[in-house]
């Protein structure tokens, strides 16, 4: 966003009669964007939330090396019991 548009959208935000859905309309931006905007100038000091996102607790997710490790984990066991399929039960002869 240029500065040209945001100063365009506070002007807009100064009309009580607009909403921040008729203004993000016209300017081509989220509302979400605009909400923040209105937020910055009302000072409220809490975060905006993240647009169109559910609450979900970081703590919950599994990094990236778990992943590698649950993967090949499992191409171990698959690979294990394949082995020992065919140990078990050697080709028979005719």
């Amino acid at each position: 966003m240029n500065p040209a548009d945001r100063d365009r959208i506070i002007e807009l935000l100064q009309d009580p009669t607009r909403s921040c859905r008729a203004i993000s309309r016209q300017m081509g931006y989220s509302d979400w964007t605009i909400r923040k905007i209105a937020r910055e100038l009302d000072g409220d000091p809490r975060p905006m939330r993240s647009a169109r996102s559910s609450a979900h607790d970081p703590s919950e997710e599994i990094s990236t090396l778990g992943c590698w490790l649950i993967g090949g984990g499992f191409i171990a066991l698959l690979a294990f019991a394949i082995w020992a399929g065919a140990w078990q039960n050697p080709p028979q002869e005719p």
